[in-house]
């Protein structure tokens, strides 16, 4: 009996010491938990750069965050990065590589709209969750859970104020040909009678264009009592130049993909007196709120603190939220499913709710854009700084 004993000692002696030597060999425990596999494409080079990079820290620091307090359901979250070049063909290759060599449980990205139409499909074949970075405008999809407002949805609001705020009936379309341009134009163009105004001209430009000089002279002989503007930053400096070249003063009402600091450089005092409105977010003057404004110190300082300690930045992108919100609603979709299943991360995201920069969000079988794009409001240029409008 006391043989026995021995043997059995020594046996759980050697189990123990074998356990031992696996740990020292491969640096964590022998049942470790995977990680949960996350894949982002984002236009970090080319033309969208503008956009990947704030959006890759966001969505880093906000991982991070969570990994350092535990991860999800005692797993950390792993993310995996490809760069599209801001080139659509790539990000499609890149979608196929993190769904099938990666076999990550969802997609985030890309950055631009023609980015995210690529991936689109391939996360439909697979089943695979798609969390869209970029305000893309479809029909209802399975995969496909949309996150910034559609452009088609927040041109209604800005033809709303336009109407009901401002009071022009009599209104210019201006925007760029690209999908962006287009989608925020039909916008206006479908919803126009319903607010018993008419539009007095409609002109386009392309993005790179360098003078909009012969389509601001046609808008100006229309006469119209306002403006509305779809367009980024760079070409919306370029009107904002030619209009105060032409000796415009007719109101402009900007769309989201202006106010960026890129615009203040740009176009610079030329917009500044209240003649140009904008509309964007409320984190663009969240630092001059009060400091228990639960917007800035729920939201806002959060999420600039771990910026600041991650990347030594102090100064706030407007893009940052392009990447902070899509990586909260994937996790929380993570939280309510409790694994990492993809159908069941797919069931989980129509139950989210998550108040975030870009809105207030409310997924469900039926709505997968989740927001009506109530969070953007109407800002003004005043002492090189963004403030909210006031009539």
């Amino acid at each position: 009996m006391k043989r026995r004993t021995t043997i059995l000692v020594k046996t759980a002696l050697v189990i123990g010491l074998i356990f031992s030597l696996l740990w020292i060999i491969e640096g964590k425990p022998l049942q470790a938990a995977e990680p949960i596999k996350i894949g982002v494409i984002l236009s970090i080079t080319g033309r969208g750069g503008f956009l990947g990079t704030p959006e890759k820290e966001a969505i880093t620091a906000v991982v991070e965050e969570v990994n350092r307090k535990g991860g999800l359901f005692g797993r950390q979250i792993e993310l995996y990065f490809e760069d599209d070049q801001s080139n659509p063909t790539n990000s499609a290759i890149a979608a196929t590589k993190l769904i099938r060599d990666k076999k990550v449980c969802c997609l985030l990205g890309s950055s631009l709209v023609v980015g995210c139409m690529a991936i689109l499909p391939i996360c439909e074949r697979e089943e695979v969750v798609q969390v869209a970075l970029a305000p893309i405008s479809i029909p209802l999809k399975k995969w496909i859970f949309c996150v910034p407002v559609t452009d088609y949805r927040l041109a209604q609001r800005m033809l709303k104020f336009t109407v009901e705020t401002l009071g022009a009936r009599k209104i210019a379309l201006l925007h760029s040909s690209d999908t962006y341009g287009m989608n925020g134009a039909q916008g206006v163009i479908d919803t126009i009678d319903k607010h018993g105004a008419s539009l007095v001209i409609t002109e386009k430009f392309e993005p790179a264009d360098t003078s909009m000089i012969p389509q601001l002279t046609k808008v100006k002989a229309a006469r119209p009592e306002a403006i509305i503007l779809y367009a980024n930053a760079v070409p919306a400096s370029v009107i904002a130049k030619n209009c105060q070249q032409l000796g415009m003063e007719t109101p402009v009402v900007g769309s989201g993909g202006i106010p960026t600091p890129d615009f203040l450089k740009l176009a610079g005092k030329i917009a500044e007196g209240g003649r140009w409105i904008i509309f964007g977010l409320e984190d663009l003057y969240a630092d001059r709120m009060p400091p228990d404004d639960p917007y800035r110190k729920n939201l806002y300082d959060p999420v600039m603190k771990a910026i600041q300690e991650k990347y030594g930045k102090t100064e706030w992108n407007g893009f940052y939220r392009n990447g902070h919100d899509p990586i909260r609603i994937a996790i929380e979709g993570l939280k309510i499913a409790g694994t990492d299943d993809r159908a069941a991360l797919r069931d989980a995201l129509e139950k989210v709710r998550f108040k975030g920069f870009l809105g207030d969000f409310k997924y469900s079988p039926t709505d997968h854009e989740g927001t009506l794009g109530e969070a953007f409001v109407p800002v003004i240029i005043k002492e090189g700084k963004y403030w909210p409008y006031k009539k």
